[in-house]
């Protein structure tokens, strides 16, 4: 077959996934005018052949008989639709929330926007320039799922929402907090072969996985087990011992940073002895992984979803960062910084817009601050609920599924009841879409013209790449864009899309990004169809430019941080006789909406990880069916007895126990597991409006 860049025509389309950070280089064969398949783009600079069994999967999603490919109007309750024309969805569409919010205010509309579009350059960016075009505050993403607390620690430390992450390519000594890269390929850093830059800094040092869970990456290189919710411990008396001990680059910290002296004073306390009666890790062990790391030449500390989503969940992201900055590892090779960013410019990446700083749009209701410019999830329903100025009576939910995704998710339908309109971008009638009052029908990523622009700036080797669509938009699907765009028009609110493309934008911000003046541009991608590499590397920038504080200075100390320390010192002990559930990552899935891939979740049933001794002591066997319960609600699950767990520890998976409109994947075993999990604002990480996901105390009882 012949390369082509003409949509459905028959050859080998050149593409990249979009389901996970990787965005692995793929080829799609298409015979026929149709995918017959997909296989690894082995000329792609970057991931050089390396693709997961989920990108495969997508040609599947694309022909799903149960995807919805035309306009549906919801004519009664729940999940009854009739098909419409675009025209008459858009039409009904644009007067009904033009009149709710002529009457409600502009705060009254809200936007929830999930993962699949935010991998998509034009999708993105099409939510994004809808939001400003409406005028609307209330954005609520999965970042308070997610990454929320890692995002607030940045910008505390450093007045900038860029994310940190570390040097793959040269560090020899790396401790992984909280993360499985060997099945999530890695998250807010992007680096397709994670596997082989493993194996190669394992084999010029040591990488030490740092989890509750013996997992996939832990099974393969040093696991030190701690118990959940407790890696603010563990971090604080290594950082104590790095200050007892004067164990820091003080010539760094001297030039680059303020606050550490109030920040040491702040961890005195912290020490490995009380440390460990929190973690169990030994005081001794404590010890020897804060010194291992300050002593070696070229070491970092990175952390995930397993750290992000705990009761102290913005204070362990941030002395983690902390310990890379205190011990000389911020922006050299080895340690940990920003991605080159060859298409953007320092000042771009420097300060952040009152609306983005943390607390610009508190909830109303709650008080929970926003971070990055998003509400907390535990304020949707609240706010969709509590009456007064600013009450959510319009809603547009583009690729997000909140009831299945979010603590609070199956108690949203209440709020959806109360909406003059909710409106659901998406391919699949979802356990959120079937309370819609229209689901618009969008492209999968095989479908749309695409550019990694978003990505650029956190890859560990700096890659940049464009495509075409694979085939043309499948039935009546639309890109987000084009839906957006559209309706705005109809609103008279298009002029913040204008005339320009979002391919006729990217190629305005490669031009005048750091690489542009080297002549970087969408024409000069379009000549590398695999992608290119750039050249300039890493670290190829002052970060001091980077730096959003007035003073340019790494801030390790904030005063958000004293009642934190105030709240971890006064904390409670935790009940011994509960455990602690985390939430496990498989390789065949991905959150809520690839449950419906025969292939993928056939061999993939959601089991409970349950330790012998905690299994013996609640008179659990192995296959057997129990009853989970909390506060908040009860699921029944089956359990398997292993070791892959410590005692006081329990793990299952996400995104299960679907209800919607898929089915193959209703008909799939599994309990959503946020019928359970905290759920309401107080639950929250106040401080970041963070939900509290890992670490929480379950009953686990034979059903």
């Amino acid at each position: 077959m012949a390369l082509t860049t003409v949509p459905g025509e028959d050859g080998e389309h050149v593409t990249y996934c979009r389901i996970c950070e990787a965005l692995c280089g793929m080829v799609a064969d298409v015979k026929d005018g149709k995918i017959v398949k997909i296989r690894p783009d082995h000329d792609n600079p970057h991931s050089r052949g390396h693709i997961c069994v989920k990108g495969p999967a997508l040609v599947e999603v694309a022909y799903d008989e149960d995807r919805v490919t035309a306009p549906l109007k919801r004519i009664g309750g729940p999940g009854e639709f009739v098909r419409v024309t675009w025209n008459e969805a858009l039409a009904d569409i644009a007067d009904r929330l033009g009149a709710s919010i002529e009457k409600n205010g502009s705060a009254s509309f809200a936007m929830n926007t999930g993962n699949p579009p935010s991998m998509g350059w034009p999708s993105a960016m099409a939510n994004a320039l809808f939001q400003q075009a409406m005028g609307c505050s209330k954005l609520y993403t999965p970042s308070s799922e997610d990454i929320t607390s890692s995002v607030l620690a940045t910008e505390l430390l450093f007045g900038t929402h860029a994310f940190v992450f570390p040097d793959l390519a040269e560090c020899d000594h790396l401790l992984i907090f909280g993360s499985n890269p060997l099945v999530s390929h890695g998250s807010l850093l992007i680096a397709p072969r994670f596997r082989e830059d493993l194996e190669e800094i394992a084999r010029r040092g040591r990488v030490i996985v740092i989890d509750p869970r013996r997992t996939e990456t832990a099974r393969k290189y040093e696991h030190v087990s701690v118990m959940p919710d407790t890696d603010v411990w563990l971090l604080g008396a290594m950082l104590q011992v790095i200050s007892a001990e004067a164990l820091g680059d003080d010539d760094f910290i001297a030039d680059h940073c303020v606050g550490w002296a109030r920040l040491a004073a702040a961890l005195a306390w912290v020490t490995p002895e009380l440390a460990a009666s929190h973690c169990g890790i030994a005081a001794d062990a404590i010890r020897t992984l804060a010194r291992d790391f300050a002593g070696a030449q070229r070491a970092a500390a990175m952390g995930r979803i397993g750290i992000c989503r705990g009761s102290y969940s913005t204070l362990t992201n941030f002395l983690l960062q902390a310990l890379n900055v205190v011990c000389g590892r911020f922006h050299r090779p080895g340690g940990v910084g920003w991605g080159y960013g060859g298409t953007a410019t320092n000042e771009q990446f420097r300060g952040i817009s009152p609306a983005a700083t943390r607390g610009g749009i508190p909830s109303r209701v709650s008080g929970l601050p926003s971070v990055w410019g998003a509400q907390s999830s535990l304020t949707f329903l609240e706010e969709m609920v509590t009456p007064g100025e600013g009450q959510i009576k319009t809603l547009l939910v583009s690729g997000a599924n909140p009831v299945m995704s979010m603590p609070n998710g199956p108690r949203l339908p209440d709020g959806f009841a109360g909406l003059d309109l909710m409106v659901s971008l998406d391919f699949y009638m979802t356990e959120t879409a079937r309370h819609a009052h229209y689901i618009l029908p969008v492209t999968t990523a095989l479908e749309r013209e695409d550019i990694n622009q978003f990505f650029m700036n956190h890859m560990v080797r700096p890659f940049a790449q464009h495509v075409a669509a694979v085939v043309p938009p499948i039935g009546e699907a639309r890109t987000e864009w084009d839906i957006l765009s559209d309706l705005a028009e109809r609103m008279g609110r298009g002029r913040v899309f204008g005339t320009s493309s979002p391919f006729d934008l990217a190629d305005a911000g490669l031009r005048a990004g750091n690489e542009g003046k080297d002549g970087l541009s969408l024409a000069v991608l379009k000549e590398h169809p695999h992608g290119m590499m750039i050249a300039r590397g890493r670290w190829a920038f002052e970060f001091t430019k980077r730096i959003g504080h007035s003073d340019q200075k790494i801030h390790l100390w904030d005063p958000l941080l004293r009642g934190e320390f105030d709240r971890l010192q006064s904390s409670p002990p935790r009940d011994p006789a509960k455990l602690r559930l985390i939430n496990v990552r498989r390789l065949r899935s991905i959150n809520s909406w690839m449950q419906n891939v025969d292939r993928l979740a056939r061999n993939d049933d959601p089991l409970l990880l349950i330790h012998p001794d905690d299994a013996n002591a609640r008179r659990i066997c192995d296959g057997a069916t129990v009853e989970v319960s909390t506060a908040w609600g009860r699921i029944e699950v089956t359990v398997k007895v292993t070791d892959e767990v410590r005692a006081g520890c329990v793990a299952y998976p996400h995104g299960r126990g679907q209800m919607g409109g898929w089915r193959r994947a209703n008909n799939r075993p599994g309990a959503n597991l946020n019928e359970i999990t905290p759920s309401t604002p107080d639950m929250a990480e106040q401080i970041s409006g963070m939900s509290f996901l890992e670490g929480f105390d379950v009953n686990v009882t034979p059903a």
